[in-house]
């Protein structure tokens, strides 16, 4: 009959104490995949700041470069008096030094002078540039735009070509509208030039393509996530996408290649391209599951034209989570053996007496 008792006692106890894991298993787990999802989203949030301020940097050093400029006497002496080759020589240092794509003079009715990166291209009109005409009112502006195929011709021999990426086909993207991107995102500053009474007698602008310009986001990668890799993939990455499409980007694709061309997953485009708000989730990149972190770009009208990106491999963090959860389980089934051999002695010695 004791021998029956005890028997009893232990499978009861063998059931609580089974019963208590299995909870407890259930909402550790629960507990611990929101806590590493938090703290990757947070960290990632974090990153997405930095890549902003890379990224502003860069139009920042831009901006610098042609505000300056403008101000220059020469430009100033050689457009009142009808002559562009000072001006030519003054400016050829500048183009080779800053890296610029494109430099361009235009007079103060909105009539290019001259394009040095494509001389034999001038006399056009850019009145209808939304730059150029904040420029003509006396006013600087910098900032993002979307130049067409076009209009890249125009400003350089090599820009246009450069700028025309074929889409590639991805799991869980949107449809892509275009087989071929012929247009270009580019970083862009305008400044006005004034006389010595205060009076518009021209415009200097100049900026860089990004498509295929992968200076700004290694520097994000190189600034947030150094060289870490995991199972030799890269950590993190980041993207400048034009649209939905990947311009820029140190996401590698099967090959080993930049993923260019590529497009962003259709929750992405919905949420940041549609509704203009972040996107801080998991998201599908190219053919690898990231924590990421997704913000719309928008040219000097406030207007949509592309996203930013940085993530990190999220398989990185569920090796996290598993660790933590194998861990509390050997010692939650430590504890729970030792609770259990501890009440069946207490349970053996009290049938006993």
């Amino acid at each position: 009959m004791k021998i029956f008792t005890r028997t009893q006692l232990a499978l009861i106890f063998l059931a609580v104490a089974c019963l208590v894991g299995v909870v407890t298993s259930i909402v550790v787990n629960s507990l611990v995949t929101n806590q590493v999802i938090f703290e990757a989203q947070e960290r990632v949030k974090e990153d997405l700041n930095t890549a902003r301020y890379v990224y502003a940097s860069k139009i920042r050093d831009i901006d610098r470069t042609i505000r300056w400029t403008a101000i220059r006497h020469v430009l100033k002496k050689g457009l009142k008096e009808k002559n562009i080759s000072p001006i030519r020589n003054e400016l050829e240092g500048l183009m080779s030094e800053e890296g610029l794509d494109f430099l361009t003079l235009v007079d103060r009715k909105g009539v290019v002078i001259f394009r040095f990166h494509n001389p034999s291209v001038s006399g056009d009109s850019l009145l209808n540039d939304p730059f150029v005409k904040i420029a003509l009112e006396k006013k600087g502006i910098s900032g993002t735009q979307v130049l067409s195929g076009d209009e890249l011709s125009k400003e350089g021999r090599n820009l246009a070509q450069r700028a025309i990426i074929q889409s590639i086909p991805v799991p869980r993207e949107k449809p892509a509208r275009k087989i071929e991107e012929t247009s270009g995102m580019v970083l862009r500053s305008i400044y006005p030039i004034l006389d010595f009474n205060g009076e518009v007698i021209g415009v200097l602008t100049g900026g860089v393509l990004l498509n295929r310009n992968y200076e700004i986001v290694d520097r994000i990668k190189n600034i947030v996530f150094k060289d870490a890799q995991y199972k030799g993939k890269e950590i993190g990455t980041a993207t400048i996408f034009l649209g939905d499409l990947r311009i820029s980007t140190n996401v590698m694709d099967k090959e080993g290649n930049r993923a260019i061309g590529t497009r962003a997953s259709r929750e992405v485009y919905e949420q940041v391209l549609g509704k203009g708000t972040p996107w801080i989730h998991r998201a599908f990149v190219v053919d690898v599951w990231y924590i990421t972190a997704y913000e719309p770009i928008r040219d000097v009208q406030d207007k949509i034209i592309g996203m930013l990106y940085v993530g990190m491999l999220e398989s990185k963090y569920a090796l996290m989570k598993e660790r933590l959860i194998l861990l509390f389980f050997f010692f939650s089934m430590s504890g729970m053996l030792i609770a259990l051999t501890v009440s069946f002695l207490l349970s053996y010695r009290m049938l006993k007496k």
